[in-house]
Parts: C-alpha cells; sequence; structure tokens
C-alpha cells in the first residue's frame, strides 16, 4: 500500500512538473534537454527510499535477456528491482501500472519503454523468479515469537518469502544482505538478536535444495 501511494505521488509531480516546465520552454532542443536531464535524477533520488540498490550480478539468472532488459528499463525511474518483490501471481498487474507510466513519460522526460516483445520478456523473468508465497503449513508458526520477528521485518519491504526457497546454508548471508538493503534505505535495523531469531526460524523451516 504504501509504494502504491508513493508511486502515484511520484505520477501527480511529474504530470504537474512537466505540464509548468512546458509552458515556460520555447522551442530550444537544449532547454528541453535540460528537462529530462535534471528531473530523471531528483526521480531516482525521491524513488531511493523504495528499492535498494541491488547489484544486477546478484540478480537471478543475471546474463538471461530478462535480467538485462529489467535493468536497462526499470532503471530509468529507479533502483533495480529484484523478481523476489511480488510472487508470480502479482507481477503482471506491477509489470503493466509501470509500462504505463513508461509510456506516459516517453516524450516528457525522455525515458524508453519496452516494446511488446520486451516487455512479455521481462514479464516471464520476473515470474520465473518471484518470490515464492508462504504456504499455509507454516501460518501457525508465524505466531510464535521468532515468526512474528520473521513477519514483521521481512515484510517491511516485499512479499513475505517463504523459507523453503533457500536451503539452512543459505540463509544466513541473504539475511546479512537483506540488513545491508535495510541500512541503506534509511530503514531501521532490528537488534542482533531479532536478527539472529529471524535466522533461526528461516534455518529450521529451510528447503531441502533438492
Amino acid at each position: 500500500m504504501l509504494r502504491k501511494s508513493l508511486f502515484g505521488l511520484l505520477t501527480i509531480l511529474l504530470i504537474v512538473t512537466g505540464a509548468a516546465l512546458a509552458g515556460t520552454m520555447n522551442q530550444s532542443g537544449m532547454q528541453c534537454g535540460m528537462m529530462r536531464g535534471g528531473m530523471r535524477p531528483m526521480m531516482k533520488r525521491m524513488m531511493s527510499d523504495i528499492l535498494p540498490a541491488v547489484n544486477p550480478a546478484l540478480l537471478p539468472d543475471a546474463n538471461s535477456k530478462g535480467a538485462h532488459l529489467l535493468d536497462r528499463y526499470c532503471t530509468q525511474c529507479h533502483n533495480l528491482p529484484g523478481p523476489g518483490l511480488h510472487t508470480a501471481a502479482q507481477w503482471p498487474a506491477v509489470v503493466k501500472r509501470m509500462n504505463r507510466r513508461m509510456q506516459m513519460m516517453t516524450g516528457m522526460m525522455g525515458i524508453k519503454a519496452p516494446n511488446r516483445q520486451e516487455l512479455a520478456t521481462i514479464l516471464t523473468y520476473l515470474q520465473a523468479h518471484g518470490q515464492e508465497p508462504v504456504t499455509a503449513a507454516l501460518t501457525p508458526y508465524l505466531n510464535t515469537k521468532a515468526g512474528r520477528a520473521f513477519r514483521g521485518v521481512c515484510s517491511r519491504c516485499h512479499v513475505l518469502p517463504s523459507p523453503t526457497e533457500h536451503t539452512a546454508a543459505e540463509w544466513p548471508a541473504l539475511v546479512a544482505r537483506m540488513k545491508g538493503y535495510m541500512a541503506s534505505m534509511g530503514k531501521p535495523v532490528p537488534n542482533e538478536k531479532t536478527m539472529k531469531e529471524i535466522v533461526g526460524f528461516l534455518r529450521k523451516h529451510a528447503g531441502s535444495g533438492k
């Protein structure tokens, strides 16, 4: 809900700012370039508290066409989103909304929108690597102390991940990376005791890796 509100606010800002600038500019290509060059960095700064700065090399299947297209188009306006932000079922609506905004900003800010085939490739990639939702079998454990810590912290930035997505050996490094993302985004970082509870919960319910 917070992400939707912030994206909506950004859209309104872009429309209003673009209209104001358009009303005061002449036909000079230099001035048009200044508008495009000035607004995009400002927009990325505004969005920096919504998405962490993910290294493209850390994307799943990082050398695939889908990963490259995701990096090319999505980083025009904000930091690179990881497929784990949403589940496979949620991604179509998100991609449709983002494409609509890119199309809207194409003329005003020089944003490039993907063609139909590229958009389909991006969506296929995101769905293939989307977050695995928590199963009903895990629900009772979410009410334990460690489960509440996991649920409260990990759902701040993305859909709650299923512990079975990774093995017990993989989770500590992943949690440490998420902790770094929280710090970079200015979000409250849980204390060491809480982080250990979360890691313990994830390892206890982790997948087998088979």
